[in-house]
This record gives structure tokens, sequence and C-alpha cells, in this order.
């Protein structure tokens, strides 16, 4: 009986051990370490993606485009940023950021190095200080021509991410989007017709020819109406 209760206050004892552990270190937001154990850090940042709005050369970039905004055509180069910031209390030695880029986009400038088989730019952060961020990273790419978008959508909206692991392992990332239109194929071209030419007809057109045969009769029987006149006057006199 002693046995068992010394057994069991034992147990009570290590699982409140281990709860109350469990408890501080998800209070200290500490992570696991592969292969075992733990490490505790105030290290932490924020990564943001943006990209520019079409035709706004030197500016005007946001964090992403919809459908409904402004759109990019093939063969368009799109910029993008990436900013990191420390918003932790301790220097950041290391940032990794990997930057994905997706079908339909090719890589034309950026940081680091970019690999082609896995369509990635990865560039590296480093001493970034409490509560500082970097000047922003330009990467620019450059969307397929027209021949290689998809056959059967008239705008696709490619999603472009940026991730960072800092020196501790902690994750973060940061998306966005834009949209690219191609042209309408197989739509049939407005034709121009040549103005109708308005033939007008005089006012003495074939309307009026009826009573022109008139005239020549009316004045026959005006003359015969005066001769007649001329005669029953000469007649009645004595």
């Amino acid at each position: 009986m002693k046995k068992s209760l010394y057994t069991f206050l034992a147990t009570s004892l290590i699982l409140g051990f281990s709860i109350a552990s469990n408890a501080t270190s998800a209070f200290a937001q500490c992570q696991p370490i592969y292969g075992g154990g733990q490490t505790c850090t105030s290290f932490s940042f924020s990564i943001r993606k943006l990209v520019q709005v079409p035709g706004k050369a030197g500016g005007n970039f946001v964090n992403s485009l919809s459908i409904n905004d402004a759109k990019y055509s093939p063969s368009n180069k799109v910029n993008f940023q990436v900013v990191v910031t420390n918003t932790g209390s301790e220097t950041i030695p290391t940032i990794t950021v990997v930057d994905q880029f997706p079908d339909f986009l090719g890589f034309v400038s950026g940081p680091g190095s970019f690999d082609s088989n896995n369509k990635t730019l990865t560039f590296t952060v480093t001493n970034l200080g409490a509560g500082q961020s970097t000047t922003p990273f330009i990467i620019i790419g450059k969307i397929a021509d027209e021949k290689s978008l998809p056959t059967d959508q008239g705008i696709i909206c490619p999603l472009n991410q940026a991730t960072g692991t800092d020196s501790n392992g902690l994750i973060n990332s940061s998306s966005s989007q834009f949209c690219v239109q191609k042209g309408v194929l197989g739509a049939a071209v407005p034709q121009v017709f040549e103005a109708p030419k308005i033939v007008s007809t005089p006012a003495t057109g074939p309307e009026m020819l009826p009573l022109m045969a008139l005239i020549p009769g009316g004045l026959a029987g005006l003359i015969l109406r005066k001769k007649s006149y001329k005669s029953g006057f000469k007649g009645g006199e004595k």
C-alpha cells in the first residue's frame, strides 16, 4: 500500500514538473532542436514582399495586385521589393531569405544567387539590429511571352513568395500576387465600311416631268381662248 502511494506521488511530481516545463517553454516561445533539447531566444523578425504597380516607374509598390487592379502584359518585366525588419530586442546574426519564383516568371536580376532548377533566389541578411529594417532588396522578373502562357485563360495571377529563416531557425514568409492579361485571340477585326453615297434628286427631277408635259397644252388652250374672245367681240358689233 505504501509502495503504491509513493509511486503515485512520484508520478504526480514528475507530471507536475513536466507541465510546468511545457508552460514555461510555451511562454518563452522556445524552439525544439533537431536531435533533442530546445533553445529560447527573443529573436523575431518580419518580412514583406511587395510588387510594383504596372506603369508606375520609380515607385508605388503595394502588398499585392488583385484581378481588379492594373495588369501586366506578356513579356513585361515585374519589379519586386523585399524588406526584412528585426522586431525583437536582440541583434539577429543572420536571416536567410529564399524567394520562390512562380510559373511563367523568369529571373532577371536580384541579390544573392539564383537556382534555375528550383527557380529560387537566395540571399542573406547579416547582423540586423533590434528594431532595424533593411533597405529594400530589388528583385526583377520577366513574364513569359504570350505563346508560353496558358491557352485557356485570358488572365493569370501568379503568386511570388519570399521566406526568411533566422539563425535560430525561426521562419517567416510573405507573398505578393500580380496579374497578367493576354491579348484576345480569335476576335474578329472590326470592319470599317465606306459611308453610303447620298443621291439627291433636284427639285426639277423626274417627278416634275408630268407637270412639264402639261405646259404646251395649257399654252394652246390660252391661245384658243384669246382667239375665241376676239371673234365673239367682233360678231357683236353693229
